[in-house]
């Protein structure tokens, strides 16, 4: 998996995170029915799971849960979106246009 991070959403993330933080890729699937059904979301997190991969990208790591990989494209693009939100998407189709972004600890 490639993730590249534009420079504005770098820049927005980078103020985010502090130095003990990871920033991480989630597939939220809470409230959406089955565990297929879902929808990417970021979160800010001090807590890393065994099940927790860091991929790393131009900007900074994230972490992903290897058990959520299959839900996302080989390479993968985190955009800033207006002032509070980001977008992620692959080279074929947008997977989330106002994507969050949760302090999770």
């Amino acid at each position: 998996m490639n993730i590249h991070i534009t420079e504005q959403a770098a820049r927005k993330l980078a103020d985010r995170l502090d130095e003990d933080k990871h920033l991480k890729l989630y597939y939220d699937t809470e409230g959406c029915g089955c565990g297929v059904d879902g929808i990417p979301v970021l979160w800010i997190t001090d807590q890393m799971s065994p099940d927790d991969i860091e991929i790393e990208t131009n900007a900074m790591p994230v972490v992903v849960e290897k058990s959520q990989m299959m839900f996302y494209a080989d390479q993968l693009t985190i955009d800033a979106s207006g002032s509070n939100y980001y977008r992620l998407s692959s080279p074929g189709e947008i997977l989330n246009g106002r994507m969050n972004i949760i302090n999770h600890s």
